[in-house]
Formats: structure tokens, C-alpha cells, sequence
């Protein structure tokens, strides 16, 4: 994966004049006065090089996640580089810290354009550990491929919204765009939440929010929700030799995961939703006692319930305390604790409306731009869609990929990163001048299944 070394800008062509010359450049305070470091007339005459070379400056960040990573960079420096790149495109640019930790920052940039609609474009800056990667750091073209840390999630992707904001600031399009680029996204969504804030803050929300995760240029229209809980057994030490002056709790235990496994199945036998299948209950860790010749007293596990849309996940705390209850039934000296660690629910796409109109805009745009005609189709794992949606802002989901998300050969497909900038300025200038493509002609899998049950 790694052979055939060659810079992206090297395949994208060099850089023109007014370019950052590297990920160090232009890190100025984000404000208006900053000097001028970007031309959006040079990105915009070539999005398809111009996408590749941003992702390439955007990977060499090193923006690993300090929530999954103690100690690791974090957002700040990539978020001052596109702030100031951003800046200079016209965009009035804010740094917007996580309440809880200021270090942790994203970018919110607005452009007001002629009256019309509203859209956020948004994407994440942080991204997993590199534990396995030589170069993680160093983008490379190998064939159609780009490798590096998040050129896939999702790097490459926040490029193409850049480029394509750009290219629609430059075009003078009407209404009102923003570029949301958020800080935390692989942890709690520390970013997303104080972004999101501050829209609720200015009482003006956008019509729809365009997110770049990586879709393979389909359109992602549910995902499911999760919640994690944290299940506690205590019963009492004693000598291994006089076991009944304890109370054992790995035998308990051995209940608790079995009778998660028996819920587990139950949800496996329920009415499948369309598009993301069953939720779920399954235990990720699990262990108990202290040492040998020794009762254990002490047990925890982590339970994690997925859910589907109409589902609240933090409903997953009543569902793992009954489980306790039953296994605890008849045994006084034995108790337990259940907390509810961190809960977000599914999400679905609204089927009208501004996220059905900047849809079928996208499923039109895309072959427009040489992609395939999207398919639409959910995910079975988190996305922030259902913070923005849960604020009032309809969510679309659509992105580039490749392969190899959160492992050490993560890469985008160049074809797919080149393609994005172009459909999404095209559908998203349509949609802020108030045009409506016809609805898509496809099959609606979703639609039909809901029609049929």
C-alpha cells in the first residue's frame, strides 16, 4: 500500500501563487486584519487538484484525538490553518473553544451572500491514534489511492468542502454559507456541541447541514445510536478456602453476560428496520476480583446497547439495571450499580424538506461530475447527523472514501476526492438559490419497506 512513493502535489500539479507553502503557514491570530494568504481564484480554477493538494497539507497536521490519545496534538494548529485560509477567501472566521476544555477549538466561517438559504458545510479535524503507521503524517499517491492519517476520515473530505466553499464564495453565490469544522469527533463531539451552540446563540439556524463523513459518494440517510453502561457487582471477600464466608461475584458475572447475550438475541428476532438491520446489547469488557486465593468481591462490565431510529439510546440504562435485578434476585449480600457512560441516539433523514431537496440536488450533481449515480443506504455506526438534526438543523450525509478507516493503511480514493469539491459546489449553489431538482428517480428502499410492513 505504501510502494510508490510520491508527493499529492506532485500529482496534482504545483502549487500556484498565494498557496500556504506548507502546514505551518499562515497561522496568524483568525481575524479579519490577518494578511491575505490565499487566493480562492487559484483553488477554484482547478477543485480537483486544488482538493488534492489541501488534503495532502491538511494530513500533514498531526491532529490525533488527546481524548483518545493522552497527550497527543490535537485540533489547534490544523483549525488556525483553515481558519486563516478561510479568512482569506472571504469568510468572516471564528474560533470556537470546547466550554470544557479550550484547547480543544473549531472553525465556524461565515459568508453572507445576496438573500437566499443557508447551509453549513461540516466536517471533523481530529483524527484516531497512528499505533502501526511509519509515516502517518506524510501523504502518498500509490495509483488512485492517497495514504495517510484521515485521508479517508475524514481529511480528504473537509478538503472538499473547503474547495468547494470556496468556489462558491468566489462565484458571488446568494444566501448564506457556513463551514463548520469541528474538534472531537472521534470521542464526545466536545466541537460539534459548542458549534452548535453557538448557532442556537446567533438564532439564526441554517436551512440543512452538509457532512462529509466518508459515504462513498452515497448518500447515508440513517445511522444507529449507542449507549454504553457501565454494570457494577459487589459482594464480599474472604479466603479461596472458606468461600462461604464470601460472596463470589464471578458467578454472577457469568449471568450478567449470558443474560446480555439472551437480550442480544431477542433484538436479533425483532421486525428489522430497513436500512440498518437490528439494535444490539453486547458486552466490550469484562472483569472481576483482586487477586488469587481470593474471593472477588469486586465486577464491572461495559455493555454497550446500539440502537435504531425511534429508539432513545439512554433508555439502555433501565434496560442493563433489570438485567442486574435478576441476577442479584435472592442473594441480599449481593448488590449492584448500574451508570449510564455516554448515550447518543439513531438518526434518520427526513424523507421532505430542505435535506430531502439538497439530496436529490446531490443525486443529480454527482454523475454531473463524473461519479456514479448515489445510492442511498445507512450506517451501522455513530455520526454527529444526529446532534446537528437534534438541534433543529436537517443533516445530509455524503463524503468521499477509500478504505482502511481507523486502521494503518487508511486511504482515499483520488476519484471519488477529486469529484466531491465539483458536486457539492454545484448542488449546494443550487440549493442557496432556491432551486429543487426533480426527486430523484431510484428505488427508495426505505420508503418500500415501510410501505410493505
Amino acid at each position: 500500500m505504501r510502494s510508490g512513493r510520491a508527493e499529492a502535489g506532485g500529482a496534482a500539479g504545483s502549487a500556484g501563487p498565494g498557496w500556504p507553502e506548507g502546514p505551518e503557514a499562515g497561522l496568524a491570530q483568525a481575524t479579519p486584519a490577518r494578511r491575505r494568504v490565499y487566493s480562492a481564484r487559484v483553488a477554484t480554477a482547478d477543485p480537483g487538484g486544488a482538493v488534492v493538494d489541501l488534503t495532502r497539507r491538511l494530513v500533514a497536521f498531526d491532529s490525533v484525538n488527546p481524548g483518545l490519545v493522552p497527550g497527543a496534538a490535537g485540533e489547534r494548529p490544523i483549525a488556525e490553518f483553515l481558519a486563516d485560509r478561510l479568512a482569506g477567501s472571504g469568510f468572516g472566521v471564528r474560533l470556537v473553544p470546547a466550554p470544557s476544555d479550550p484547547r480543544r477549538v473549531s472553525v465556524l466561517a461565515v459568508r453572507e451572500g445576496r438573500p437566499g438559504r443557508a447551509v453549513v458545510l461540516n466536517g471533523h479535524l481530529d483524527t484516531v491514534g497512528v499505533d502501526g503507521m511509519a509515516e502517518p503524517f506524510a501523504a502518498r499517491i500509490d495509483g488512485d489511492r492517497m495514504l495517510g492519517r484521515g485521508t479517508c476520515d475524514m481529511k480528504g473530505g473537509v478538503a472538499g468542502l473547503v474547495v468547494a466553499a470556496e468556489h462558491l464564495a468566489a462565484a458571488g453565490a446568494p444566501g448564506r454559507l457556513l463551514v463548520a469544522l469541528v474538534a472531537d469527533e472521534e470521542d464526545a463531539s466536545l466541537g460539534a456541541a459548542a458549534v452548535i451552540g453557538a448557532l442556537g446563540v446567533s438564532g439564526a439556524l441554517p436551512d440543512v447541514c452538509l457532512i462529509a463523513e466518508p459515504t462513498w459518494l452515497g448518500l447515508a440517510v440513517a445511522h444507529r445510536g449507542y449507549a454504553v453502561v457501565r454494570a457494577g457487582l459487589q459482594g464480599r471477600a474472604a479466603h479461596s478456602s472458606l468461600p462461604g464466608q464470601g460472596v463470589d461475584v464471578l458467578e454472577p458475572l457469568g449471568r450478567l453476560l449470558i443474560a446480555v447475550a439472551a437480550r442480544d438475541r431477542e433484538l436479533a428476532q425483532a421486525v428489522a428496520h430497513p436500512l440498518l438491520a437490528h439494535g444490539s446489547l453486547m458486552p466490550t469488557v469484562a472483569h472481576g476480583g483482586s487477586a488469587p486465593f481470593t474471593v472477588a468481591a469486586q465486577a464491572e462490565a461495559l455493555i454497550e446497547r446500539r440502537t435504531l431510529p425511534g429508539e432513545p439510546a439512554a433508555a439502555a440504562l433501565s434496560e442493563v439495571s433489570a438485567l442486574l435485578d435478576e441476577v442479584t434476585a435472592g442473594t441480599p449480600a449481593l448488590s449492584s450499580t448500574a451508570e449510564l457512560v455516554l448515550a447518543r441516539d439513531a438518526w434518520q433523514a427526513d424523507g421532505s424538506g430542505p435535506a430531502a431537496e439538497l439530496m436529490d440536488l446531490l443525486t443529480a450533481a454527482l454523475p454531473a461530475a463524473g461519479a456514479a449515480a448515489p445510492g442511498r443506504a445507512g450506517a451501522p455506526y455513530w455520526m454527529e447527523s444526529a446532534l446537528w438534526q437534534a438541534a433543529g438543523i436537517p443533516a445530509v450525509v455524503c463524503g468521499p472514501a477509500g478504505g482502511g478507516l481507523h486502521a494503518a493503511d487508511e486511504w482515499v480514493d483520488l476519484a471519488q476526492l477529486r469529484r466531491y469539491p465539483v458536486a457539492v459546489a454545484d448542488a449546494v449553489g443550487r440549493f442557496l438559490a432556491g432551486e429543487v431538482a426533480p426527486p430523484a428517480r431510484r428505488r427508495d428502499i426505505l420508503a418500500e419497506r415501510q410501505g410493505g410492513r
